[in-house]
């Protein structure tokens, strides 16, 4: 790993600008000694459909001086109204932050406000929207939520709640119940610079970049991790995707020591990330405001059907299998029994949980070898009899005494 920059005297600057329509809403340009920080995928390669959870987040100012002008981040789809991404993606604040190992602030990193929420634009797919044609449907900000924090050091993080669920989006599991772990290797993805285009027409990812540090570290507060190499400009709120395709956290701020600019200041960086587990109850209070059980790390996604709920296919159902005969959402018993009231049954050569059958053979029945309890009129006539029949015996005995 290359020798760190003096933190005192250089600071990690924030990676959310990719200019996209009119010009670009940037920060005031870093001085010389400045480090950049947080970069697109460099020597990465085009992202999958796999990865539509990755959205492009856009903030255009419509009325700022001199025309409109529009700056692009990337964040995660956790609801199909809720989406993870750094503070400063949402917010005017200082253009760079260099923090000490309890998550204070050195230098920069101040929020001074948030912006608009409907200022905030969402957009969904691998490829990067046509803003020309007027076809591309975002969605837009209803609330932005954040931690309150009044700095970017351990708090770069940010969510969006949106004003309808987002079209062609597709959402992801979290990791909020255990650290990232230093070694472990992550996907990074997202909407930034890369080494050949400032642009990409495409979103980008790059797979096994090890994580280096969890904190308190140096430079890097106990709520944040750094990896190497991989994000660039316009990555910033982007995600780090466990194995299991987790999100781990949101992409704070980053770079190499040279000072350049565009890639130049990336290549053989370092980035750090706001740690998701670390802000877990901020996260669920966002899930529980957008109406949405959390899709936690390991667990089934909560939009798929449970058990007993209609279906057409596998893929429909939490369990991953729909009964073909009944077309609900069903348990496999391959490996184990079955729930009380279930019975393991054979269905195209596998083995499914099915509501069992009930037995109807045993207990009293009137009328009926249904085992149904008779209506109401044959049990009033039945009574009737029996009292009818009681009255004649009582007169017989009176006429014989």
């Amino acid at each position: 790993m290359r020798k760190r920059f003096t933190v005192t005297t250089r600071l990690r600057l924030l990676l959310p600008t990719a200019c996209f329509v009119l010009s670009c809403s940037s920060a005031p340009s870093p001085s010389e000694d400045t480090r950049a920080t947080a970069s697109a995928i460099v020597k990465g390669t085009e992202s999958d459909e796999g990865q539509d959870a990755t959205v492009l987040v856009m903030h255009y100012d419509a009325l700022r001086e001199g025309g409109g002008a529009a700056s692009g981040c990337t964040g995660s789809l956790l609801a199909p109204r809720l989406v993870l991404t750094a503070r400063h993606c949402v917010a005017v604040t200082d253009p760079g932050a260099a923090c000490n190992s309890e998550g204070k602030p050195i230098a920069g990193g101040a929020v001074h406000a948030d912006h608009e929420p409907s200022a905030i634009y969402v957009f969904a797919g691998k490829d990067r929207p046509d803003f020309i044609s007027g076809t591309a449907r975002p969605a837009r900000g209803k609330e932005i939520l954040t931690t309150g924090a009044k700095t970017l050091c351990d708090n770069d993080i940010a969510l969006v709640l949106l004003d309808r669920p987002l079209e062609g989006g597709r959402i992801t599991p979290i990791r909020l119940t255990t650290k990232p772990v230093k070694g472990e290797l992550v996907t990074v993805v997202g909407w930034g610079i890369t080494d050949d285009e400032p642009n990409p027409k495409s979103r980008r990812q790059r797979t096994d970049v090890a994580i280096l540090d969890v904190g308190p570290a140096s430079d890097l507060g106990p709520k944040e991790f750094r990896i190497g190499e991989g994000t660039c400009q316009g990555d910033s709120g982007g995600p780090a995707l466990a194995a299991s395709g987790a999100v781990l956290g949101a992409l704070s701020r980053g770079g190499n020591e040279t000072g350049g600019t565009g890639a130049d200041g990336c290549i053989g960086g370092t980035n750090i990330f706001t740690s998701a587990a670390a802000h877990a109850d901020f996260i669920r209070a966002g899930y529980e405001k957008a109406g949405q059980e959390p899709w936690l790390e390991g667990e089934p996604n909560p939009l798929l059907g449970k058990v007993g709920a209609a279906c057409e296919a596998d893929a429909n159902c939490r369990s991953n299998v729909c009964d073909s005969e009944r077309k609900t959402c069903a348990e496999d018993c391959s490996n184990g029994a079955c729930a009380a009231g279930f019975t393991c049954v054979e269905q195209q050569a596998r083995k499914v949980c099915a509501p069992s059958e009930r037995d109807e053979s045993d207990g009293c029945s009137v009328g009926t070898r249904s085992g149904s309890r008779p209506a109401p009129y044959v049990v009033s006539a039945l009574a009737l009899a029996v009292i009818v029949a009681a009255a004649r015996r009582k007169s017989s005995a009176g006429s014989n005494g």
